[in-house]
């Protein structure tokens, strides 16, 4: 395996050679394998055009050729968008980023890249520090890598304004340098502390880095800043880390507001630490005090776990999207090519994200095509489309997007508008929803006459006559729910399938059944049938007798209406109308004949039920 690494940087030239050692070293120190490295170098060869991707496929196993191959579609991503795309391009960079070791990969490339950045244009320094503060010092930051999320910030600040990262790294060092005996002293004071409690470990002084000084200078003056200098205490157990702060609270004075417990509540990306600012000899100084494993986490992040497989406690990272990898660090007691293939998984499995050429951001639900693209950019742009670039190359509108793509919609002015096949194709409501509202624009006419045979067919379907049901009053109601007019406003609706015809179909036979009940309330009304409860008396079953009777609910039949019975499971006999809808979805085997029976027969047990409840009130 270092041979072959040997061979490919041979083929470079000095300079390539003395960044591809430097790249060979930070993967080292973040302990990953030999694979990482020849990766590393074959992607460096890549870009030098001394290698092709095709190449690569035929002379090495997948797993290096995908990480190659990842590499070169995250370098495509577009960092020039401003800081309102940032979260975006985190997303996209994960969405395409699958593999532990090729995330920590990149990040070893962007450490190089920024320290041989002098050889890069004005611009070319200038879009690196966007890139580093856009997504790989937060990325930095969210998996615990502080030694090279500083590195990087600082880098990318002083690109950006040299001015003023001079200015205070000027600052800085004087007050460093004045206060370097104070340092010295309390240095001493803890190494004193250390040897009565009989704690091994190793005491430094350390200087805040310039970018997070500068961040605190937004709200802060530099004289509130009071971990500008601090004293690092590295020791061998968390009982050591406690024992020792409380040995120094004894011996300097602590500030109020100012203990910070993170071993006890780790930071949200697994940082522990205790952190109290005191004041020594007039001036205020933060003593942190961690174990080695913490400290190794501190610098290294998730590289530390394949050095330190000790549980911890911690919350979640990348905002709850990246909780699976911390809970595979805390759970997996494995080696790195175990952790590394648990994570080979994608972490936004149900979204793509996709850009525009000028860099900005879409994401839309996995399998979109540019169809859902373009109609995410603008209605017009989608009802324009004729065509699509992905990556510089044509392919159909049809076609689905895959992460990291650069889409470019082709547009004609001349075009008619969207097919209505594009509802069946495209993936996000809101494509549908515009693309239906410019049928319901433009083709009014159209959509008419298809939303009344829709319609019509609807009604058909439910078993009613539609000369019955369509009729301008048996509309209003549904006019006036809908906020419409006037009815080809409805059909229009209807005939882009932003109202279905069977909904509104229901709603008319709801209609028409609760007109027949109000038409037949007179006739029984005027007649000699008292409203009773429903039995035998007023319902003749064929072939039965004695039997439980019910009337149903849903059409509520009345007195001289055509009626069927409907034998239900364990309720008796349901008597329906016979044009009730509900009919039609019965079992013919379990319906059954039954008729009213005549007036005066009714009379007599209704007149003779009457007597005997006047006589029980007497």
């Amino acid at each position: 395996m270092n041979s072959k690494i040997e061979e490919i940087i041979s083929s470079f030239d000095d300079f390539h050679k003395e960044k591809a050692n430097t790249l060979i070293q930070i993967i080292t120190e973040m302990g990953l394998r030999d694979e990482v490295k020849l990766e590393g170098v074959l992607y460096a060869s890549l870009r030098l055009n001394i290698n092709t991707l095709d190449s690569i496929k035929n002379n090495y196993d997948n797993e290096i050729y995908n990480a190659v191959y990842t590499l070169e579609k995250i370098y495509n991503i577009n960092y020039s968008q401003q800081e309102s795309e940032a979260e975006n391009l985190r997303k996209m960079f994960f969405a395409i980023t699958k593999d532990i070791r090729t995330i920590m990969l990149k990040i070893a490339l962007i450490v190089v890249e920024l320290r041989f950045s002098s050889h890069l244009s004005a611009d070319g320094q200038k879009y690196l520090a966007n890139s580093i503060f856009a997504l790989f010092a937060p990325l930095c930051a969210r998996l615990g890598l502080s030694n090279y999320k500083t590195e990087l910030e600082n880098g990318a600040f002083r690109i950006l304004d040299p001015k003023k990262y001079d200015e205070i790294q000027k600052e800085v060092d004087d007050r460093f340098h004045k206060r370097q005996p104070i340092v010295d002293r309390l240095t001493e004071l803890v190494k004193k502390c250390m040897d009565e409690l009989g704690i091994k470990g190793r005491v430094y002084g350390r200087k805040k880095h310039i970018y997070s000084i500068y961040k605190k200078l937004v709200s802060h003056s530099l004289d509130h800043i009071y971990d500008l200098i601090a004293v690092r205490a590295i020791v061998g157990t968390v009982a050591d880390c406690f024992a020792l702060i409380g040995k120094l609270h004894g011996e300097v004075v602590p500030m109020p507001n100012r203990y910070k417990d993170y071993i006890s509540k780790p930071k949200p990306n697994g940082y522990q630490s205790i952190h109290s600012t005191v004041i020594f000899e007039g001036f205020p100084v933060e003593i942190q005090i961690r174990t080695e494993e913490m400290n190794q986490y501190a610098e290294y992040g998730i590289a530390a776990h394949w050095v330190y497989k000790e549980k911890r406690s911690t919350r979640d990272s990348l905002d709850i999207r990246l909780a699976w990898l911390r809970k595979m660090m805390e759970d997996a007691d494995n080696n790195i090519d175990d952790l590394a293939e648990s994570l080979n998984q994608d972490i936004y499995n149900s979204e793509i994200f996709v850009q525009t050429p000028k860099g900005k951001v879409i994401y839309l639900p996995n399998g979109s095509t540019p169809i859902d693209f373009a109609y995410m950019i603008h209605s017009e742009i989608g009802n324009k489309c004729v065509g699509a670039k992905v990556n510089g190359k044509m392919v159909p509108t049809t076609s689905t997007l895959n992460n990291g793509d650069v889409v470019e919609i082709i547009t004609n002015p001349n075009s008619k508008g969207p097919s209505r096949d594009w509802l069946k194709i495209c993936k996000t409501s809101e494509a549908r929803s515009k693309i239906n509202a410019f049928f319901k624009k433009n083709m009014k006419e159209d959509n008419i006459r298809l939303g009344k045979s829709m319609l019509e067919s609807a009604i058909k379907e439910k078993g009613y006559s539609t000369s019955k049901l369509i009729s301008d009053n048996m509309f209003d109601d549904i006019l006036s729910y809908y906020n419409m007019s006037e009815m080809d406003e409805l059909y229009a609706t209807i005939g882009t399938n932003a109202i279905s015809a069977k909904l509104i179909a229901n709603k008319l036979a709801q209609a028409y059944q609760k007109k027949i009940k109000l038409e037949s309330e007179p006739l029984v009304a005027n007649s000699s049938i008292s409203l009773i409860e429903p039995t035998d008396n007023q319902v003749a079953v064929k072939g039965l007798n004695n039997i439980l009777i019910k009337f149903a609910g849903c059409c509520r039949p009345m007195y001289g209406d055509d009626i069927v019975g409907f034998v239900s499971a364990g309720r008796g006999i349901i008597i329906h109308r016979k044009i009730c809808p509900n009919v039609s979805y019965f079992s013919k085997s379990r319906l059954i004949e039954a008729n009213w029976k005549p007036i005066d027969n009714v009379n007599k047990k209704i007149n003779k039920k009457a007597k005997t409840n006047k006589t029980n009130s007497n």
